[in-house]
């Protein structure tokens, strides 16, 4: 699964590469929004935050959603990242870049005020981990509405 993401300097304040870890407290997304451009959200919820969306940063397989996870009213959203960074079963630390054109896949996820995004990853990587990543990127396409 992704546990790290690197952000182009086109999406930071500085204008330089942003490495964003999940354990940190504040990790956080750029989503692609088509009517407002990029949008930083938080990166799931971890155990020790409060709050009432699940305490994960990724959703294992989109096409099937946890139990409970529709009253979240689930959205598939794209992270603009220039790689991520995933650990095999080994505990090696892979890279992999995005390609130009494409975007992490994620699902944003709401609840009252709480919103946050989740990394989608395939349900099995298994061995694939030494050759193709688990999370998914997928090329820029419409269908994404804007978020409200």
């Amino acid at each position: 699964m992704c546990l790290s993401v690197e952000v182009s300097g086109l999406f930071t304040i500085e204008g330089l590469r942003q490495l964003i870890q999940y354990t940190d407290a504040d990790a956080a997304l750029p989503i692609q929004d088509p009517a407002r451009g990029i949008l930083w959200l938080p990166w799931g919820r971890r155990r020790e935050e409060s709050g009432t969306l699940p305490a994960t940063g990724w959703l294992v397989d989109a096409e099937s959603l946890p139990e409970g996870w529709e009253r979240f009213r689930p959205t598939p959203v794209q992270a603009r990242v220039c790689r991520f960074m995933e650990v095999t079963e080994d505990g090696e630390e892979r890279w992999f870049e995005v390609d130009d054109g494409q975007t992490l896949r994620c699902l944003l996820l709401r609840h009252g005020d709480e919103q946050r995004v989740y990394v989608v990853t395939a349900r099995d990587a298994g061995e694939r981990y030494r050759s193709r990543p688990a999370t998914r990127a997928l090329a820029e396409c419409g269908g994404f509405g804007a978020l409200s």
